[in-house]
């Protein structure tokens, strides 16, 4: 993952009254986090 990036995020489980569908989300953090092991 790098800055920048758009992921589509599952974030389940929703709360309440929220949508529970995937999600278009950006990546904020620094680079070099985005290296660490990724288990889907």
């Amino acid at each position: 993952m790098k800055r920048g990036e758009i992921w589509l995020l599952n974030l389940d489980p929703a709360v309440e009254a929220e949508i529970h569908k995937t999600r278009p989300c950006i990546i904020v953090s620094v680079d070099q986090l985005g290296k660490l092991p990724y288990n889907p």
